[in-house]
Parts: C-alpha cells; structure tokens; sequence
C-alpha cells in the first residue's frame, strides 16, 4: 500500500493529523490533532453536561421520565450552547477534511 493511501485512512478513519504524523510531517500532524481534539473535547463536554443536568432533573424528579420531556429538555439545554457546539463541529470536520487531503498531497509528494 502506498504511503498516500495509509496516510489519508489514518486522517479519515482514525483521527484527523494522524496521516501527517505517520508521513513525519510533525508540525501540521500535532496542529491538526490538536485542534480537532480540542474540538471534540468541547463537543463532548457540551454533550455530558446537558447530559448530565437532565439525568439529574429526572433523578430528583423536578422532571418526568417521558420521551416528550426529555426531548423538551435536550432542546431547551442545547439552545444555550448551540452556537459554541455549530463552530467546535465545524473545525473538527475542517480537520478532519485538511487532514486527509494534506495526508494525500504530502504522501504523493513523499513518494
């Protein structure tokens, strides 16, 4: 397998900035890594404490175990956080995309 190919499966498949790490590549590898964890940290983190906060609700029974309250309290919890969680999704997939096509240039380039 070429060294292109693996480079852009590692970026694509596994986390974006792999493939440039892989290509030695160590500068551009470590950025795009570590903005796309950043990103996903932030995703994440948003994801558990609306998750978080609403299993407490149901727990101390301020809110009811139905689909329609839950649902109700997902969007009412997310809307505070929505713009933070649109532009942390948009870096990561911004990573994820310059991640594979640099992997291919760089690994074309490398032979």
């Amino acid at each position: 397998m070429k060294k292109s190919t693996k480079a852009v499966l590692l970026s694509g498949l596994v986390f974006p900035g792999l493939g440039h790490l892989y290509l030695k590549r160590w500068v551009e590898g470590i950025l795009l890594t570590g903005v796309a964890a950043y990103a996903a940290y932030v995703i994440v983190s948003i994801t558990m404490g609306v998750a978080l906060d609403i299993a407490q609700k149901i727990e101390s029974g301020a809110a009811p175990a139905d689909v329609d309250s839950m649902t109700h309290l997902v969007t009412q919890q997310l809307s505070g956080s929505e713009q933070a969680t649109n532009m942390a999704t948009i870096v990561w997939f911004a990573c994820w995309v310059t991640g594979i096509v640099g992997s291919y240039w760089q690994g074309r380039t490398q032979g």
